[in-house]
């Protein structure tokens, strides 16, 4: 996968070993014409075969539509609630953070079906934006609309997507880490690379947990903004590939 100029990016995910909630996750980064990129990270609410395949088939159609430019992302995101609320039960839908960001012209294009809040961590001055969701989760009902919005970004800004795995992520006392305990590990090392920063949010989320086995699976998609025409830093594990693949 080829570098995109002026973006550091990088996603990890730790399946659960075992579960109901086992297989649910998935996420792609996709390089775009020009310097751009497609974000996406995604979980699915049943498990088992069929839900893998609805996966698979959710992140290749995201993916087709980021390759060949086609449309609004809005647009993107109401035919794919269309076709699973035709195509499965309906006691199974999915949860979608979608995003473009465009080096070129600064900018932050998502649309949120359902899913977690995702970070955006301003460098100047420091502070959190919450991207809220615009949409009903994915299978709801046939005609969800989703609102798409566009959010200027300045060097240093940093998205951090991740999946319920992680804020769920429970201790023995019973508490959950929440986004707070991943705003801890991104204010420890705010400089640091995006693949170290997705590992650390993953190792303290264990770590948290006292390293027992997860429940449901961990995944989380880490993006700086460096600006135009900076040198990019961009790593991709062979165990990350075959996840995102799968």
């Amino acid at each position: 996968m080829r570098a995109v100029s002026g973006l550091d990016y990088h996603g990890e995910s730790r399946p659960a070993a075992a579960g109901p909630k086992a297989g649910g996750d998935f996420f792609d980064l996709v390089p775009l014409e020009g310097e751009g990129l497609a974000v996406s990270l995604g979980e699915m609410s049943g498990f088992g075969a069929g839900t893998s395949v609805l996966m698979s088939g959710l992140r290749a159609s995201l993916r087709g539509f980021a390759e060949n430019g086609r449309g609004k992302i809005s647009a993107t995101v109401q035919a794919l609630n269309q076709t699973i609320w035709e195509l499965t039960p309906g006691d199974l839908y999915g949860r979608l953070f979608y995003a473009r960001l465009d080096a070129a012209t600064c900018e932050l294009t998502y649309v949120s079906a359902g899913h977690e809040p995702v970070l955006l961590v301003r460098r100047h001055p420091a502070r959190v934006r919450r991207l809220e969701t615009t949409g009903a989760v994915l299978g709801l009902a046939r005609h969800s609309e989703y609102r798409q919005l566009a959010i200027s970004l300045e060097p240093g800004d940093l998205l951090v997507a991740f999946s319920g795995g992680i804020s769920d992520a429970t201790n023995a006392a019973g508490r959950e880490w929440s986004e707070g305990g991943v705003l801890q590990v991104v204010n420890q090392t705010p400089d640091a690379r995006a693949a170290d920063l997705a590992r650390d949010i993953l190792t303290e989320a264990d770590r948290f947990t006292g390293h027992a086995v997860p429940a449901d699976d961990r995944t989380v998609v880490v993006v700086r903004f460096q600006g135009r025409g900076q040198e990019t830093a961009f790593e991709a594990s062979a165990a990350e590939r075959a996840f995102a693949a799968a």
